[in-house]
């Protein structure tokens, strides 16, 4: 049976996964990424966490690098977005 995902639940698990070998839970593993991805980020921190998932796809499709550098300026635009929000709240 799939596993039901929710933001959270998928986010930590990529995140617990993404910088390990997923091989031996790699269905789940790109399951929780397709749900990230397919997420409308409605927070700074979901935004920041698609920016680090398409960043780790390593998106190649510049020689140059500038989307990968705007990709990660973005990043760090939304992170002190979380950052700020944090502070107000």
């Amino acid at each position: 049976m799939p596993q039901r995902w929710n933001f959270d639940a998928a986010a930590n698990f990529w995140r617990q996964h993404a910088n390990a070998d997923p091989e031996s839970v790699w269905d789940r593993f790109i399951a929780a990424e397709a749900f990230i991805l397919d997420h409308a980020p409605g927070t700074a921190a979901e935004a920041e966490l698609l920016c680090e998932v398409l960043l780790e796809q390593g998106l190649d499709a510049r020689g140059d690098g500038r989307d990968r550098r705007a990709l990660e300026r973005l990043q760090t635009f939304v992170r002190g977005l979380h950052s700020t929000d944090s502070v107000v709240a």
